[in-house]
C-alpha cells in the first residue's frame, strides 16, 4: 500500500486551506494546558523510561554501519549495554553486551568488526555472531555447564529496509504493527537497503528534556522566527497541513512560498522514495513515529531521521542520520551530500540554540503549563500516547493530560 493520488491531493489541499483559514477551527476543541513538569519531573521521567523507551520500537542505526558479518555498533543512546551486529546469516541482531560467565562487556569500541566470533576480554568465553556460546577455557573446571542456556541475551531487533529498530520488550508487537499507517504509506522503505545510503550521522548533547527537541520537529509555529534567515525563505509557515495517525504517529506537509522550486535544487539526488507522488518536492514532508523519530523528506532522494534520547530528566542526546540516494564516493556525490547535510544541520541546530531556555524556565518553576495552538496539536498527540504507554492511572493527577484527540486520528 502507498499513498493514493487522492490522498496526496488531499494532503496538499489541506496546506492551501490552512493559508486561507482566518480563525480557530469551530470543529476542533481547545487543547488543555500541558503540565510543564512533564518536561523535568524525575518520577515522570522514570515512568517514561520504563513504559515508553522500555516498550516502544526505537530507531537506532542505519544498515550501512552493519554491512559485513561481524560489523557492530554499541547503542550509547540507550542506558543499557546493547550490541547491534550483522550475523553470519546476514540478519541484523541485537544482544546485551554481556558475557554470560561473569558479566564482562564483550566489546568496548563504539563501532567496528568483531570478526567471526565475540570473545570476552576477561576469561575468553567465545560466542558466535548468532549469540551462541561456542567455547570457553578449562571446561573441566565447570560441572554440568549447559551451553544452550548460556547464549547471549537477545534484544528484539527488526530492520525496516536500511533502518534498524530495537525494542527492549520481548513481548512487543511486531515492528510493522507499530509503524501501522506510516509503514503502509512508506512501503518502499522496505526495499531501500543498499539504495538509501548513510551520508552522515551527527550527535549532539542538549541540556533539555528529550521531548523539547521532539516538539520542535513536529510543529512549524516557530519557523518564521527561529528560521527566518534559512528555512523560512522557502517554506510558508501558514501552509502547514497535519494529519494525526494511530499509535501516536503523525504526518505533516509544510508548503512552499510562491516561486520556490525544489525540483531544480534537488536534481542531483536520484529518486528512491516511491509512492509519495510529488509530496517530497511540495515543501517539507515528514512523519513522526512515536515516541522519538522524525522522518523528514527533502526531495525524493534525501531523507534525514532525527531521534532524541533521554539521558536525565532535563538532558538528552540529539541524533541525526542523514540518508541520501547518493553514496559517498570521495568525489562529487560526497560533496553534494556534505553541502546538503551542512545546510539542513544548520537549520536543525537553530532550534537547539533556543530550546535550553525552555528547560531553564521549567526547572526554575517560572512556567507551570504549556499552552498549545491548533498548529501544535501533534505535540499534544504525543503526550496522549505517552500517557497511554505508561497507563493513565499510573500518571500522577497533576501531570496527566486529558485525552482529547481520538476523534481526530485518521487512517
Amino acid at each position: 500500500m502507498v499513498l493514493s493520488q487522492t490522498r496526496i491531493d488531499d494532503i496538499k489541499r489541506r496546506c492551501r486551506d490552512e493559508v486561507d483559514r482566518g480563525r480557530y477551527p469551530d470543529s476542533f476543541p481547545a487543547l488543555p494546558p500541558v503540565p510543564a513538569a512533564r518536561y523535568g519531573d524525575p518520577h515522570f521521567a522514570e515512568l517514561e523510561d520504563a513504559a515508553v523507551f522500555g516498550r516502544s520500537w526505537l530507531f537506532v542505526a542505519h544498515s550501512d554501519s552493519l554491512r559485513n558479518p561481524g560489523d557492530y555498533v554499541l547503542l550509547d543512546q540507550i542506558p543499557k549495554p546493547i550490541i547491534v551486529l550483522r550475523s553470519d546469516s546476514g540478519e541484523v541482531r541485537a544482544f546485551y553486551n554481556t558475557c554470560k560467565h561473569r558479566g564482562a562487556a564483550l566489546l568496548a569500541e563504539a563501532t567496528g568488526n568483531t570478526g567471526r566470533r565475540l570473545t570476552c576480554p576477561y576469561h575468553s568465553w567465545v560466542y558466535s555472531l548468532e549469540g551462541e556460546l561456542v567455547g570457553f577455557p578449562e571446561a573441566n573446571n565447570f560441572a554440568d555447564l549447559e551451553r544452550e542456556c548460556l547464549a547471549l541475551t537477545p534484544i528484539r531487533c527488526e530492520a525496516w529496509g536500511p533502518l534498524v529498530f530495537v525494542n527492549l520488550d520481548p513481548h512487543a508487537v511486531p515492528l510493522a504493527e507499530h509503524l501501522a499507517d506510516v509503514g503502509r504509506d512508506l512501503t518502499s522503505v522496505a526495499d531501500l537497503d543498499g539504495r538509501l545510503h548513510l551520508a552522515a550521522h551527527t550527535v549532539r548533547e542538549v541540556p533539555v528534556n528529550w521531548k523539547i527537541p521532539v516538539d520542535a520537529n513536529i510543529e512549524t509555529y516557530h519557523v518564521n522566527v527561529v528560521h527566518r534567515e534559512t528555512a523560512a525563505k522557502a517554506l510558508a509557515q501558514a501552509a502547514t497541513g497535519i494529519q494525526l495517525l494511530g499509535n501516536g504517529h503523525s504526518r505533516m506537509l509544510v508548503g512552499l512560498r510562491d516561486g520556490i522550486d525544489l525540483a531544480s535544487g534537488l536534481s542531483r539526488f536520484p529518486p528512491v522514495i516511491e509512492g509519495l507522488g510529488d509530496l517530497p518536492l511540495s515543501g517539507t514532508f515528514s512523519y513522526h513515529v512515536f515516541p522519538n523519530l522524525s522522518i523528514v523528506f527533502s526531495g525524493h532522494g534525501f531523507v534525514f531521521l532525527i531521534t532524541n534520547w533521554p539521558s536525565a530528566p532535563n538532558r538528552s542526546t540529539y541524533h541525526v542520520h542523514w540518508c541520501s540516494s547518493l553514496a559517498n564516493d570521495d568525489g562529487e556525490n560526497q560533496r553534494t551530500n556534505e553541502a546538503f547535510v551542512a545546510f539542513n544541520q544548520m537549520v536543525l541546530f537553530e532550534d537547539l540554540t533556543v530550546l535550553p531556555g525552555i528547560q531553564a524556565s521549567i526547572d526554575a518553576g517560572a512556567i507551570d503549563s504549556i499552552r498549545l495552538s491548533y498548529q501544535e496539536r501533534r505535540i499534544y498527540h504525543v503526550h496522549e500516547a505517552i500517557d497511554r504507554a505508561i497507563g493513565a492511572e499510573l500518571v500522577p493527577d497533576e501531570l496527566r493530560v486529558v485525552p482529547m484527540l481520538a476523534p481526530y486520528v485518521e487512517s
